[in-house]
């Protein structure tokens, strides 16, 4: 049987797992319900050791027949023999009483169910009265309502438990932790079949009931402290967490053979001591994470999830009793550290995926209660309002499918906006980088922003090679996603926790990173075959300009008549030169070559005006520094065109050009006097040589200056040059 549930798909796994649950909660709540009643609630009196009525229903037979706040000392045969009553009869849960008075209760219920069995219950009270009870066979509602209440906590833990084994049965952690949910289970399910009872249920009943229940309470403590042996890192190859479950066996045996005064001993302080040792087990544990972040961020969810629900359940509900004392808070509010403990383990499915699982256990337990919920619409509306079948179901259906699925799928929608928001933007900024960019290189630069945008990871670090093959890949953890490069020659990257480490990567996010990828490698090879249609134009360009324009210079230049007009063939040579340089989009210039270059021209037009030129040149220049032609050109164009405007609008006594290079920046200023008085008024006038030293520096990504001051013209030119 259990090698066919492990065998099984998960969602069969759960159907089985529910079904089996459901077996057992029916059957208490049968024997429950077969239980008649009195129709009054009591109350029991602890300084005097009575039972007081609390309360009589108005629906009961017993209404007026017995007063609140009568005290009943005892219950009266048919032979006259007496029946004790003392406040323990009712006690919530009988392991608090010493194995003697428990004993004694087992006898008491034996008896007193007898006597109810007769249909009615002669009682005494303390003022030595005898009352004759009716017995109602209806069952009692708050007995029935007590049971239901116990028995959800227990189907919490048991259906978180079950959720998580059925997607990995083999693993022994998640069989451990399915230990634990079960145990959860049946000690709710048997408190809520004795700890809610009107007055008495068979003692044979009752000692089973306790009997289980102290076995699952002991093995609740045993499976949480031997499954943080075993996880994240199993702490020896002995098995030792088969050793814990046999000790809490042992534990149970010597209750059930009573050995010492009270369960106190034999289940209570041993579950303190397993409390103790679980936290003991959770330092090793934490230790041996210090290296392994993963592992680490789920012990800490772990920890705080199993540590807090079992601190509070042992605090509220075994501590105090292992000392000899009474709980101080009901059992139905200390249960609610069950609730912490196990969803406190759900939620961290979202975040750590804790036993390796996926988000899509949520989406089972969703399509799985959407199930449950027809099915119960549909029992309650046949049985509670005694609709006909067939409208019973259509009703549970459209109740379901208008209430319940809207609500589920806003639910997911909801949890899945974050991550869907992301993506459309991640999209709408690669598209419009499809249609901005200008090289294949502005794609490259821009691909790393595109993920950091799209995933949120703690870090983006690039790798040399991709350890998985040439497709995007997850990590086994989850901890990683890695994507190869968008062409050869480029960096891996590999993005660590997504959302900052608020949840790992999944599928979705491997199908996200996929199309991404896809549209970036398709961007980048337009761009890469337009910018091969735009060489070979340029190459065709520079070749007819070569061979054509370069030739007919050439003959202007061989044929001149004077030197003037071989300056000028001269001149156009150059810039000719410079033209087809500046085609070439990989060609360079070495900066120290560049400023003899500009040193020359300057001498050059300053010597053919008989102007004295004051050079400068300030800073440290590398030899192997070099810079692009386009670089080059329009600092030599800046340069020309100052020079010009210093010749046709001032009458200069001197032109001072001056560089200074800082490592990877350069600053040019070029001035001379000699500026008029109407010329220096004009000096806000834009002008066709100014516009175009601008945007010549702005081109280069630098910053232009120009100013006059006491007929002093100056032109200022920063800008980058690595």
């Amino acid at each position: 049987m259990i090698t066919s549930v492990t065998r099984a798909a998960p969602q069969q796994r759960l159907i089985i797992i529910t079904l089996l649950a459901l077996l057992a909660t029916a059957l208490s709540a049968g024997y429950l319900i077969s239980i008649p009643q009195l129709g009054i609630t009591w109350d029991a009196d602890r300084e005097r050791g009575l039972l007081t009525v609390a309360s009589v229903s108005t629906e009961a037979p017993n209404a007026g027949r017995i007063r609140p706040g009568e005290k009943v000392i005892a219950v009266e045969r048919a032979d006259g023999s007496r029946i004790p009553l003392f406040a323990d009869t009712i006690h919530e849960d009988p392991d608090l009483l010493s194995y003697q008075s428990y004993n004694a209760l087992l006898e008491q219920h034996n008896q007193l169910v007898k006597e109810i069995g007769t249909g009615e219950l002669k009682v005494i009270t303390e003022s030595q009265d005898a009352i004759i009870l009716q017995v109602d066979s209806r069952p009692s509602k708050r007995a029935i309502g007590y049971f239901l209440v116990k028995a959800g906590y227990g189907w919490v833990a048991l259906l978180v438990a079950a959720g998580i084994w059925a997607y990995s049965p083999g693993r022994i952690e998640t069989r451990l932790f399915l230990l634990s949910g079960i145990s959860i289970f049946l000690t709710t399910l048997t408190l809520g079949i004795y700890g809610g009872r009107e007055l008495a249920i068979s003692g044979y009943v009752l000692a089973l009931a306790m009997s289980v229940n102290h076995l699952a309470v002991l093995q609740v403590s045993a499976s949480l402290t031997a499954l943080f042996w075993v996880y994240p890192f199993r702490q020896s190859r002995l098995p030792v967490h088969y050793l814990i479950l046999f000790l809490g066996v042992l534990a149970w045996l010597a209750d059930q053979l009573q050995i010492g005064a009270s369960p106190r001993y034999s289940i209570y302080s041993v579950i303190v001591f397993g409390f103790i040792s679980g936290v003991a087990v959770l330092g090793r544990q934490w230790h041996l994470t210090r290296d392994h972040p993963l592992e680490r961020a789920s012990l800490k969810w772990c920890a705080i999830s199993i540590f807090i629900g079992c601190l509070l359940l042992t605090s509220l509900i075994i501590l105090p009793p292992a000392l000899g004392g009474q709980r101080g808070i009901p059992l139905s509010l200390s249960l609610v550290s069950v609730l912490v403990l196990y969803l406190g383990m759900a939620a961290g499915l979202t975040r750590y995926r804790l036993f390796n699982l996926e988000q899509w256990w949520f989406k089972t337990w969703l399509w799985f209660f959407g199930g449950v919920l027809v099915v119960l619409l549909d029992l309650t509306l046949i049985f509670g309002l005694g609709l006909a079948g067939d409208i019973a179901l259509m009703l549970s259906l459209v109740l379901a499918g208008w209430l319940y699925f809207p609500l589920r799928q806003g639910l997911m929608h909801r949890l899945g906006q974050s991550r869907q928001r992301n993506f459309d933007l991640a999209l709408k900024t690669l598209v419009d980088k499809l249609f901005s960019v200008n090289s294949a290189g502005s794609i490259l630069s821009a691909w790393p922003d595109l993920l950091n945008q799209t995933f949120s990871p703690l870090a983006i670090r690039q790798l040399t090679e991709h350890p998985d093959g040439a497709s995007v890949a997850v990590s086994t953890d989850g901890a990683r996603l890695i994507l190869p490069p968008l062409e050869t020659g480029e960096p891996c990257f590999q993005l660590e926790f997504a959302d900052n480490g608020r949840r790992l990567f999944c599928p979705d996010d491997l199908r996200t990173a996929d199309l991404l990828r896809a549209m970036s490698k398709q961007a980048l090879s337009t761009v890469r075959a337009r910018e091969d249609g735009a060489e070979a134009e340029r190459r065709r360009i520079m070749r007819d300009l070569h061979d054509d324009v370069g030739g007919r210079i050439l003959s202007v230049l061989h044929n001149a008549n004077d030197d003037r007009q071989a300056s000028l063939a001269r001149n156009a040579l150059q810039s000719l030169r410079d033209a087809l340089q500046a085609l070439d989009q990989e060609s360079l210039n070495w900066l120290a070559d560049s400023i003899d270059d500009w040193h020359d021209l300057c001498c050059q037009r300053c010597d053919e005006m008989a102007v004295p030129l004051q050079w400068s040149l300030m800073g440290k220049i590398d030899p192997e520094q070099t810079i692009t032609v386009r670089q080059r050109i329009n600092l030599s164009r800046i340069i020309h065109e100052g020079l010009t405007n210093a010749f046709k609008h001032a009458i200069p006594n001197y032109i001072k050009v001056s560089l200074h290079i800082d490592g990877n920046h350069l600053l040019l200023e070029i001035g001379n006097d000699g500026v008029t008085i109407g010329q220096e008024e004009n000096r806000g006038i834009p002008r066709r040589g100014l516009n175009n030293m601008q945007t010549r520096a702005e081109e280069l990504e630098g910053s232009f200056q120009f100013q006059t001051w006491n007929s002093i013209a100056t032109i200022r030119v920063a800008t980058p040059i690595a």
